[in-house]
């Protein structure tokens, strides 16, 4: 016994011993509780979703199936696997342990009532188990996932993995043969899941370390989603040549691009123009927004999410642009940052146009300022075009600003306050 236990400790190997004295402990139930720990330990320490992911591509393509990772994923979770459509009718079954295959589609098939959505309850057909019902959203339709668990129950963290990839593998290799779910990657790189997203994109063999630009396109219509699926191969062309990575598609009701830097500012003009011109065909109130200089899941997580915050704001600060950029985004936010802190913060900011705004003669000087800074890129000819005046009429006013200011409105770093002062006014002013 001691130099059993002595040469289990040298080659770090587990032994388990029962204790002595105790005629009532059975070694099977010891050996069950025992697994039923290492399990728990396995699924808390590794990641399910990367583990299937990881077994499944790493197969020929002919047994990339959803039955394929269903199995792996029930001998990960040491559980019966059960996906069925919403109406509870069986698509794929896999038991746990292999040869109770019947026992369980006999048992389903007797059932009348299920768990609440995202709860469990008792199996009334495989003994001291549970059984969890998830529901499933892919991208064609819902579907329900069943698992049952025999011994001890799962965690939440567990469960999430295991309809994490389920989803995933639904998607992946669920669909026909030369479709692949793009936007798993995408999701992977917006929910800041990077393991996950390199595990991806070595299946859809993507340069992800090369995308360090997003591309944005939103539009407000019911039907954007269906849009700019449909739009989804014009778009590609509008990158027709691009020599750099690109990975599109619709996420979340927009067209999302994460493509590296274009080597020119002018290629980037032109492509988003281009890439514009073709949306607006379809959905006329489409925006873009570019952001620039992603280094990792982190930004590209921030920036989406700033856009999805901010993008109204800087719509109100820019009323008359169709694309906008990461930077607009960020002041914009910046700004609301700034009516959020209540009438100090706003009579701090606003200070910097009080000269302008309290001036007696019958003009909108303070209109004008705004038009010249946020429309106008500080062009008198862009002002008088945007104002419908004449360049002198706008020339006068310009300094007449200054003369009022003491100094340029285009002059830095007072450029710096008088700009935020014009778009914080302009937020004030849209109901």
């Amino acid at each position: 016994h001691g130099g059993a236990l002595a040469l289990a400790d040298e080659l770090d190997f587990v032994l388990i011993t029962m204790p002595e004295g105790e005629a009532t402990l059975r070694y099977g139930e010891v050996i069950n509780d025992v697994m039923d720990c290492i399990y728990r330990d396995w699924a808390q320490s590794s990641s399910v979703v990367l583990d299937i992911l990881a077994g499944v591509s790493a197969l020929p393509k002919h047994l990339q199936t959803v039955n394929t990772a269903l199995r792996m994923l029930s001998d990960r979770i040491s559980a019966s696997v059960l996906l069925c459509d919403s109406s509870f009718h069986l698509l794929n079954l896999v038991a746990w342990p292999r040869g109770i295959e019947a026992e369980v589609a006999e048992g389903f098939k007797a059932m009348h009532t299920f768990p609440p959505p995202d709860g469990s309850a008792v199996c009334p057909f495989v003994p001291d188990s549970r059984i969890y019902r998830m529901s499933l959203g892919t991208d064609s339709e819902h579907m329900e996932l069943l698992i049952i668990k025999a011994g001890l129950p799962f965690d939440a963290a567990t469960l999430s993995q295991v309809l994490d990839a389920t989803r995933i593998c639904i998607n992946i290799w669920g669909r026909r043969h030369g479709e692949i779910a793009i936007h798993e990657l995408i999701r992977a790189i917006l929910q800041d899941e990077p393991l996950k997203m390199r595990r991806l994109a070595e299946i859809f063999h993507v340069d992800v370390a090369s995308l360090h630009e997003m591309w944005i396109v939103q539009s407000g219509a019911e039907d954007a989603k269906d849009a700019f699926q449909a739009l989804l191969p014009t778009a590609r062309e509008c990158f027709a040549g691009f020599p750099g990575s690109l990975i599109m598609d619709v996420y979340g009701g927009r067209l999302l691009i994460f493509t590296s830097t274009p080597s020119t500012q002018q290629e980037a003009e032109r492509r988003s123009a281009t890439l514009l011109e073709a949306v607006t065909g379809k959905l006329p109130d489409a925006v873009l927004c570019r952001c620039s200089g992603l280094q990792n899941t982190a930004d590209v997580r921030e920036a989406y999410l700033n856009f999805r915050e901010s993008l109204a704001d800087a719509m109100r600060i820019y009323p008359i642009r169709r694309t906008y950029t990461s930077g607009d985004i960020r002041f914009a936010k910046d700004c609301r940052l700034v009516i959020q802190g209540g009438e100090a913060a706003i009579d701090t900011c606003l200070r910097a146009i009080s000269p302008v705004q309290t001036d007696s003669e019958e003009l909108d000087l303070a209109a004008t300022l705004s038009t010249y800074l946020l429309d106008g890129a500080m062009s008198v000819t862009f002002t008088s075009e945007l104002l419908f005046i004449h360049k002198n009429t706008v020339k006068y006013r310009i300094q007449r600003i200054s003369n009022l200011l003491g100094y340029r409105p285009d002059k830095m770093p007072e450029l710096l306050e008088l700009y935020r002062a014009c778009a914080v006014r302009r937020l004030l002013s849209e109901k």
